[in-house]
């Protein structure tokens, strides 16, 4: 039943009667926690690669889908930037080519493959990534170049700061998974029922090289 400003002012402040009407996340559950990268064998590692984590839950009662939006991964320096992008499914992405050259963006990843051709520097060429999951970009100009699209089906992620420390908020009560990914390694996961008062920790390890250059994703 709505609360009635008369009732709700006699005991607390208007504006916090208003949040407690309006907002439907007031009871929704958070996860706090923090990642730590090491590196494998052969493998160095730079400290702000943690902020390259991405961190989800997945409940048992299937959510709804993320709103779609629209990024940009730049062409530059014969590199993509940024290397690693975490996107909601249904996203736009633009390839802008940065470079005063030839660039042909392309992913073989099964069930999303795509050919955005050559095209010349101060050109852009867009993709919609529809299929959850990992899908791998390249160019077929220069065989180096490569990035990572983590497509979601899952609202609740996020990515943690520099010194590996995350916050999901929003997350709905009940069991679920939480994982743990990075570019580097494999995944890691934990059964969860929310909410929980016990902060989490994972440590995650580097055995794979570098993706490319690049830091956190560009909303445009």
């Amino acid at each position: 039943m709505p609360l009635s400003s008369r009732s709700c002012t006699a005991r607390l402040s208007l504006s916090f009667c208003l949040a407690l009407v309006l907002s439907p996340d007031a009871d929704a559950a958070t996860v706090v926690g923090r990642v730590e990268l090491s590196a494998g064998p052969r493998q160095q590692i730079l400290a702000s690669e943690v902020a390259d984590t991405l961190v989800y839950f997945v409940p048992e009662t299937k959510p709804a889908p993320p709103a779609p939006g629209r990024f940009t991964i730049d062409t530059h320096s014969k590199g993509f930037l940024p290397g690693v992008l975490v996107v909601p499914q249904g996203s736009e992405v633009a390839f802008p080519n940065r470079d005063s050259i030839l660039h042909h963006v392309f992913s073989r990843t099964p069930g999303a493959e795509f050919d955005l051709g050559f095209y010349p520097g101060g050109q852009s060429r867009s993709q919609v990534f529809r299929k959850p999951g990992l899908n791998v970009v390249s160019c077929n100009v220069h065989h180096g170049m490569r990035a990572m699209v983590v497509v979601m089906s899952s609202p609740y992620y996020t990515r943690p700061d520099a010194d590996g420390r995350f916050r999901l908020e929003g997350l709905p009560d009940g069991p679920g998974t939480l994982v743990y990914w990075h570019p580097r390694g494999r995944a890691y996961s934990e059964k969860l029922v929310l909410p929980t008062p016990q902060p989490r920790w994972q440590r995650l390890v580097a055995t794979k090289p570098p993706v490319a250059h690049g830091g956190q994703e560009t909303e445009r």
